[in-house]
């Protein structure tokens, strides 16, 4: 009997990963077991991730293949973002992305350098047409890397839907890699959604560790949850792959309120354009107070995400009655471990107090439409569907720091997340009677360091596009890049195979590099993780045997300039 049991389990499993969504079948991308640092639909800082993220060992240099037959359709090189990339089209309806990769194999590497020279930069974006690079299914493309926004060296691997390009999840089809871990969960918060909503007698939000008992997740016995109004509730749940320890995505997550489906979500795909409606799925103001990332279960206004199950309302919880409301939420994995919490909420029906006005300036603004504030020398202007709900906007002004030219203005509230981008403009200082292409807006990063949030002098203003809320002033920045050598400034470097520079800028951020070898563009190479700029040296742009005059010119995006000039011999 247990034999047969064991049987049917290994069936079911050969047949789940078997084929994908629609039968399509595809090769791994590398030949070495994959293991996973990262899956699809993970919550990252503005985003959902859009592929799988496969170890490589913890080197660079491994091959790169072709998991389908099809041809080179994209070849994407970028400071940022996933570095060296390359996307392959297939007959079968999918595009295969493969990103962060170290480099390409040698003819679509002459083929990029081909085109970074032809325009004169370091990031280039290729569309190819069937013709330049076919390509069979196992066919070797590239290497690993760490290039781009990558922490590791790793494999960043997507499949897309290729008629819109939606990112599918990569775990539904057929590539072995192991998975008989459940999702766990590991805290849970509670807060008001309405004024006259109290949590444990408070207008305040709860949170507690969560406790596993008898397979089942809970709240500590010696916790209790009394609410009443309407309340949200959030979970910080992640699912975990075998042979690693990082935490993943989970790939359904669903709520019960006395038995009956309240809120549910699939993560299968999503378009690019809507994930930053993450910020709104998430709960965003426990991101910024803790760094935890909790998942909402209920739906905001204006997120418009299309993971949501549609035959729901996905709305907070309403507590209006003196009884105890049962909560049951499941998580479940796309090879099908799920793990469940459960726990009891006392109901009560409220006292429908007024609450007492917020103190300070407040400004009502609905999401859904236009709304604009000015106060002194300050102007703000928030598009229509900018908020992904109804806010209670507040403003302050806070003294003048160093490096700020103004007072601080709090503009809202940094937990309150921002979806389209708003204006915000702050007057220029009557005693700033020059230097306004040099102005800026300034902030403060997570560190309480000042921070450049961009912007431009116009008609007597500092105008700048944001994304998020909090602290902002008027800056300035009249100081170039630094530009450092690695090892000596010239010299003999014939032994050497690169020019290594560190470059840096103290405030608004480079903008711009370009070399010069005996007057003809060079092609540098930029890493900004770690602020390094570099030339691989090349016969087919350089004579060896020979003494070169190199010109590098690096700017920040306030327009200061700073130029390194030296001779070397190659």
């Amino acid at each position: 009997m247990m034999r047969r049991a064991i049987t049917l389990i290994l069936v079911q499993f050969l047949m789940f990963h078997a084929s994908g969504q629609d039968g399509a079948t595809f090769e791994p991308p590398v030949k070495i077991p994959m293991y996973l640092s990262g899956n699809f639909g993970e919550i990252r800082s503005d985003h959902f991730h859009s592929g799988i993220d496969i170890k490589t060992q913890g080197t660079t240099g491994h091959h790169v293949s072709s998991v389908e037959k099809g041809y080179v359709s994209r070849i994407k090189v970028q400071a940022n973002g996933y570095g060296k990339s390359i996307y392959i089209s297939h007959p079968n309806g999918y595009t295969s992305v493969y990103g962060h990769l170290d480099r390409y194999r040698d003819d679509i590497a002459a083929y990029v350098k081909r085109m970074q020279y032809k325009q004169q930069s370091h990031m280039v974006d290729l569309y190819l047409s069937k013709e330049t690079f076919p390509m069979e299914k196992g066919e070797f493309i590239a290497f690993s890397g760490n290039s781009g926004s990558s922490s590791g060296p790793h494999l960043h691997f997507e499949i897309r839907s290729s008629a819109n390009q939606h990112p599918t999840n990569v775990l539904s089809y057929n590539f072995e890699i192991k998975d008989l871990v459940a999702p766990r969960f590991h805290s849970i918060f509670l807060y008001p959604m309405d004024k006259n909503c109290k949590i444990n007698g408070k207008t305040e939000r709860f949170s507690s560790k969560i406790v596993r008992d008898k397979g089942i997740y809970t709240i500590p016995y010696s916790s209790t949850v009394e609410a009443s109004g309407v309340l949200g509730i959030s979970v910080e749940v992640f699912d975990y792959l075998d042979g690693a320890s990082n935490r993943c995505g989970v790939h359904t997550l669903e709520m019960f309120v006395d038995n009956k489906l309240s809120y549910s979500h699939v993560m299968d795909e999503f378009a690019f354009s809507e994930t930053r409606y993450i910020n709104a799925h998430i709960d965003y103001e426990e991101r910024i107070k803790s760094g935890k990332k909790a998942h909402r279960l209920h739906r905001l206004p204006n997120d418009r995400l299309r993971i949501y199950n549609q035959a729901l309302e996905n709305k907070p919880l309403l507590v209006d009655e003196s009884r105890n409301y049962s909560i049951r939420i499941v998580a479940t994995d796309v090879a099908g471990n799920s793990s469940t919490l459960e726990f009891t909420l006392k109901g009560s029906e409220g006292n429908n107090e007024v609450p007492i006005a917020n103190e300070g300036e407040v400004t009502y603004m609905k999401y859904n439409q236009v709304n604009s504030f000015e106060k002194g020398p300050v102007h703000l202007e928030i598009p229509a569907y900018s908020l992904y709900q109804d806010l209670d906007f507040s403003f302050q002004s806070s003294p003048q720091a160093d490096g700020s030219l103004t007072p601080f203005y709090q503009i809202a509230n940094i937990e309150v997340p921002v979806h389209k981008a708003y204006t915000l403009s702050i007057k220029k200082p009557d005693y700033v009677r020059s230097l306004n292409r040099k102005l800026l807006l300034i902030s403060y990063n997570d560190k309480h360091e000042i921070v450049s949030a961009g912007g431009t002098f116009q008609d007597g203003y500092i105008v700048a596009k944001l994304r998020n809320f909090g602290e902002f002033a008027v800056g300035l920045d009249t100081i170039a890049p630094r530009i450092m050598p690695h090892g000596s400034t010239g010299g003999d470097f014939s032994a050497k195979k690169e020019l290594r520079f560190t470059i840096e800028d103290e405030l608004s951020g480079i903008a711009k590099y370009e070399g010069y070898i005996d007057n003809q563009w060079a092609l540098f190479e930029y890493d900004p993780k770690n602020k390094l700029l570099y030339y691989s040296f090349d016969e087919q742009h350089i004579s060896k045997d020979s003494e070169h005059e190199l010109e590098l010119y690096v700017s920040d995006e306030k327009g200061n300039v700073n130029l390194h000039h030296t001779t070397f011999n190659w």
